[in-house]
């Protein structure tokens, strides 16, 4: 019932041009679109190691984070693999969404349901997305959403063809997906 999708921040946004204020999936190229998603990767500005993202959710057919919520550096890796992981300990997690200074929160309400909220760490009144959402799925679906997120970067070689720092493993995203493994291992423990 969740729809998790990944997009990547346009090489060419600038955000002086109202057209993207207007159009804000112009920002971005779906993960899912091959054609454009090859010109990303292919672009001279694109580094693997640091990617401007923007994480879509739907619950329902309903928008929990849409296209006009705030896009973010490695989001998979930093933030939402790192919440789940402190998540499944604390059952309670704030974290920084990306670099700027946004929160993501996932609050435990009872054994079922969690609440999930991306706000403006400075203007508390700003709140990005709010839901309180079905536990389990909701941990399974984002795994699933970063574990194909990762195979993307897999089956496009993007840390096999690109240059990467001296100390970024050239099998990065298959580390990613054995944490993915790891977090799955540790939602069916607790959660079951």
């Amino acid at each position: 019932m969740f729809e998790i999708k990944t997009f990547l921040g346009s090489h060419s946004y600038d955000n002086t041009d109202p057209f993207y204020s207007k159009n804000p999936e112009a920002k971005y190229v779906s993960l899912d679109d091959s054609l454009k998603l090859r010109e990303y990767i292919d672009h001279r500005k694109f580094t693997p190691e640091h990617i401007q993202m923007l994480i879509t959710i739907k619950y329902k057919n309903q928008i929990v984070v849409g296209i006009d919520a705030p896009s973010g550096l490695d989001l998979w890796e930093a933030s939402y693999m790192v919440a789940m992981d402190h998540y499944l300990e604390e059952k309670k997690v704030e974290i920084m969404y990306g670099i700027d200074p946004i929160l993501m929160k996932l609050n435990s309400i009872d054994s079922n349901l969690l609440e999930f909220t991306i706000m403006d760490e400075w203007k508390a009144v700003e709140v990005y997305a709010t839901a309180v959402l079905p536990e389990k799925e909701f941990l399974v679906a984002i795994l699933d959403g970063a574990e194909h997120f990762w195979k993307t970067l897999i089956d496009y070689k993007v840390f096999e063809e690109k240059e990467i720092r001296e100390t970024t493993p050239k099998e990065y995203p298959k580390l990613m997906i054995e944490e993915i493994e790891k977090l799955r291992e540790k939602i069916k423990a607790l959660l079951n």
